[in-house]
């Protein structure tokens, strides 16, 4: 079997790494813009496993010809937003058959996936990462931890599920079936968790604010954040309710994902996740000022969490005419923040949009269109 990853950041590398030591007589390759900043061996840490092994790549290259032609599945670990072009880029050396799959499986792909495929290909995407992966050194080592117990993955044809699971599994990664992708689509992970501590952290300032530290992004969540996580999960669960179409029973609310009730729990399991500690929130160093530091608004963050998940899943809402007047204040803040126009007179139709990831820039602009969509 020929795997090719697409994406040479944390989790493709990583992805590739583990891949290749699960099944060594697997071929691997990795597609990247930068080959020449890759080793061809890879150092890859387990560090709650206490191990380190070392995978020899069969091809990196950013050629797609070379890197995509003839793979059996194309695992993509990518920011969403790059997504379409990367289908783009690969649908000339993808064969007829070959599964591609999305890691994690929102951003918007399934709406526009066979404006570049053929209906023999198939799409699925993973509602949640299956490790934490976060590099060591670019191109040469990654360490490896927080493995999930199983990753749920789902299909857009349904008739598609068990041989997508049936070759994950063939690559080393548990699987449990979704029953559709939209329970991939509307998983409540990044655009509701990451946009909640955005929002607390930048949410009284502008992009010119100078702070005295660079903050770290988890450890120090607090009521503000829990607040807005716990106002948007709600209004998440209440669109599912309104999609009677569709079983969405495979969406979970981050208060349950997180064991969390209360704004209290919240805030103690957020700080004490071990693999959260170090991560830094996304600012910058403002060159020659001591102890100065601003916004990174191109952090995937910004540039991922907000137009490619949260906006998405409140386009969703406007749909089904479910009231989500939290996502909304946060979004309203970010387009202000960003200086895009999402909202002319509290309705989103603002000039911007077609920068984003909504179901209406792809022609889906009725519920009808979308339970077509999820429903096959």
């Amino acid at each position: 079997m020929k795997v090719c990853i697409i994406g040479g950041g944390h989790i493709g590398t990583t992805l590739a790494c583990y891949i290749k030591h699960s099944d060594p007589d697997k071929t691997v390759s990795i597609y990247t813009r930068n080959p020449s900043r890759f080793e061809k061996t890879i150092k890859c840490n387990d560090i709650e496993n206490n191990e380190t092994f070392y995978s020899t790549m069969d091809i990196i290259s950013n050629d797609p010809s070379v890197a995509i032609k003839g793979a059996d599945v194309i695992f993509i670990a990518l920011p969403h937003f790059a997504i379409e072009k990367t289908f783009k880029d690969i649908c000339d050396y993808v064969l007829d058959d070959t599964l591609i799959g999305v890691l994690p499986g929102g951003g918007g792909c399934e709406l526009f996936f066979y404006n570049y495929f053929k209906p023999t290909n198939i799409l699925f995407g993973f509602q949640r990462v299956p490790f934490i992966a976060r590099l060591v050194e670019y191109g040469k080592e990654t360490n490896l931890s927080s493995w999930k117990p199983y990753s749920v993955v789902g299909t857009l044809h349904k008739k598609d599920i068990d041989r997508v699971c049936s070759v994950i599994n063939d690559c080393g990664l548990k699987t449990k079936k979704a029953d559709n992708y939209l329970s991939v689509a509307l998983t409540p992970t990044n655009p509701i968790l990451h946009t909640s501590r955005i929002y607390e952290l930048f949410g009284d300032y502008n992009r010119d604010h100078k702070f005295d530290k660079h903050t770290t992004f988890y450890v120090g969540w607090s009521e503000k954040a829990s607040k807005t996580l716990f106002a948007m999960d709600l209004e998440l669960q209440n669109l599912l309710h309104n999609i009677k179409e569709v079983d969405t029973t495979a969406i979970r609310p981050l208060s349950e994902h997180y064991e969390s009730n209360t704004v209290e729990q919240l805030i103690n399991k957020i700080n004490s996740i071990p693999s959260f500690q170090a991560i830094l929130a996304p600012m910058k160093k403002v060159d020659g000022e001591e102890n100065s530091y601003v916004v990174d608004t191109s952090s995937r963050m910004f540039t991922e969490d907000f137009p490619w998940g949260l906006l998405i899943m409140y386009s969703y809402c406007l749909m089904f005419n479910t009231q989500a007047p939290t996502m909304k204040k946060v979004l309203s803040w970010y387009s202000d923040f960003m200086g895009y126009e999402w909202f002319v007179d509290g309705k989103l139709c603002g000039k911007d949009l077609d920068k984003t990831g909504i179901p209406q820039n792809y022609g889906i602009d009725t519920k009808e269109k979308l339970i077509d969509l999820y429903s096959k």
